[in-house]
C-alpha cells in the first residue's frame, strides 16, 4: 500500500508518498512539471523495497519555493525532508530535472547515497544548452482564453508522450498547470547546471536509463566517457518512461541494486 504524508522543511511543507518494505530505501525524484504520482507504478511493482517518492517544492502537493532556487536549494529542502523521516542512507533515482537534482544530491551527499540511477539525464554541453533553450518554447502559462489548458494538454500528450492514453494524459496535464510557474523556476536552474561535470564525481554504483524517442537521447552517448564503470541501457516510454515502461525499469533497478 502506497502512503501519503508531509514533512516540514525550511521552505514549507514537502509531500511524499512512500511504501514500507525492507533494506535500504528508494528515493525518487521526478521530472518537471510532473509530480510523484509518475512513481506510483514503479513503487507497486517493487513491493519488498522501501520506497520513497517526493514532490519537488513547487510540484505536486508541496509548498512553492520562492525566487530563483538553484538545484543546491532543491536539494538541500529534500535532504531535509528525509533528514526528518529519519533516511540517511538511500538509493536514489531521478528523471530529467530530477536526474539533474540527484546528481547535485550525489555530489553533496555521498555519504547518504548508495547507488544512483538516472532517467533521461540532461548531459549536455553548454553550448547544447543554450540551443535546446532557444528551442523550447511551448507556454501554458494563463491566458483569459483558456488557450493554456490546450498547450498544458499538448505537453503532456505530444511532447511527454502520454499520447492516446487519456488517464495518463489528464493527470500529466493537471500536474503541468499546477506547476506552470515552479516548472519555470527549474527549467532556470538545470540550464545553470553542469550534469557532465557532475556525473563526472559522482562515486557511487550507477545505472543510466534513457528512451530513444526522450528528448535527453541524443546526450546519452556522452554516460560512459563520464563514467565508464556506468551500467546503461535502453529502455521505452519517450519522456514518461516511469510510467511507460515501469515493468522493465522495476526490473532493470532491482537487478542493479542485487549487484551492488
Amino acid at each position: 500500500m502506497i502512503q501519503k504524508a508531509y514533512t516540514e522543511t525550511s521552505i514549507g511543507q514537502c509531500h511524499y508518498r512512500f511504501h514500507k518494505g525492507e533494506g535500504t530505501p528508494i528515493v525518487f525524484l521526478h521530472q518537471t512539471p510532473s509530480s510523484s504520482l509518475m512513481y506510483e507504478e514503479i513503487i507497486q511493482l517493487m513491493p519488498q523495497n522501501t520506497c520513497i517518492a517526493i514532490d519537488t517544492p513547487g510540484f505536486g502537493m508541496s509548498d512553492d519555493i520562492s525566487g530563483n532556487p538553484n538545484l543546491a536549494d532543491y536539494g538541500k529542502s529534500i535532504i531535509e525532508a528525509l533528514n526528518n523521516i529519519n533516511i540517511s542512507d538511500f538509493h536514489l533515482l531521478g528523471h530529467h530535472s530530477g536526474a539533474s537534482i540527484a546528481l547535485h544530491m550525489e555530489n553533496e551527499f555521498n555519504h547518504m547515497v548508495s547507488s544512483l540511477t538516472l532517467i533521461g539525464a540532461f548531459l549536455a554541453t553548454k553550448e547544447e544548452k543554450e540551443l535546446m533553450k532557444n528551442q523550447t518554447g511551448l507556454d501554458w502559462s494563463p491566458k483569459e482564453d483558456g488557450t493554456h489548458l490546450l498547450n498544458a494538454w499538448k505537453l503532456a500528450g505530444n511532447i511527454l508522450g502520454a499520447g492516446g492514453n487519456l488517464d495518463l494524459r489528464q493527470r500529466e496535464t493537471l500536474d503541468a498547470i499546477r506547476a506552470e510557474a515552479s516548472a519555470k523556476q527549474m527549467h532556470h536552474a538545470v540550464w545553470g547546471f553542469d550534469e557532465i561535470e557532475a556525473l563526472k564525481k559522482t562515486k557511487t554504483p550507477c545505472l543510466i536509463l534513457c528512451s530513444e524517442d526522450d528528448v535527453m537521447y541524443p546526450f546519452l552517448n556522452k554516460a560512459k566517457a563520464c563514467r565508464s564503470d556506468a551500467i546503461v541501457e535502453i529502455i521505452q516510454g519517450k519522456n514518461l518512461e516511469p510510467d511507460l515502461d515501469a515493468k522493465n525499469i522495476s526490473n532493470l533497478l532491482m537487478e542493479f541494486l542485487k549487484k551492488i
